[in-house]
């Protein structure tokens, strides 16, 4: 007689969730760290931009000149700020995948768990039963003798 685990369909049921939402988590990982080097490189940019208008500014500049480089510093502020709004929500949702993740894995190691208990409960039932089977025996041949 074999072990047949009776909720066995849940467990795998529960495994593919596990594996669905760790892809999940995989995926919001990634897009997190393209939204945090996209601001990165926008702050890097603000910086460059910044130092270039204080060389032109001790330098003398044109009107002009000083509009569109407070224009450009202007949408770029807009930019980041756009950027670090998208990054938080990508955080944010990276944390909740994480939880979902952790969430799946957890239930699916409870029914992994009780996997483990039934299958060594059924083989200390084998165990018992054929340790009363070999009882049986020896007492049938000691009455037969």
């Amino acid at each position: 007689m074999s072990f047949t685990y009776s909720f066995q369909k849940i467990l795998e049921l529960r495994k593919r969730q596990k594996e669905q939402k760790s892809q999940e988590y995989e995926q919001s990982v990634q897009q997190f760290e393209r939204m945090a080097s996209a601001l990165y490189e926008l702050l890097k940019q603000k910086e460059q931009l910044e130092s270039l208008y204080k060389e032109q500014m001790s330098g003398g500049i044109y009107v002009h000149q000083l509009q569109q480089s407070e224009k450009a510093v202007f949408q770029l502020q807009q930019r980041i700020a756009d950027t670090q709004k998208q990054t938080d929500k990508a955080r944010d949702t990276m944390h909740k995948k994480e939880a979902e993740m952790q969430e799946a894995s957890i239930e699916w190691k409870k029914y992994s768990r009780m996997k483990e208990w039934e299958k060594e409960e059924f083989h200390l039932e084998e165990k018992r039963q054929e340790e009363k089977m070999m009882d049986e025996i020896s007492t049938r041949k000691f009455a037969f003798r």
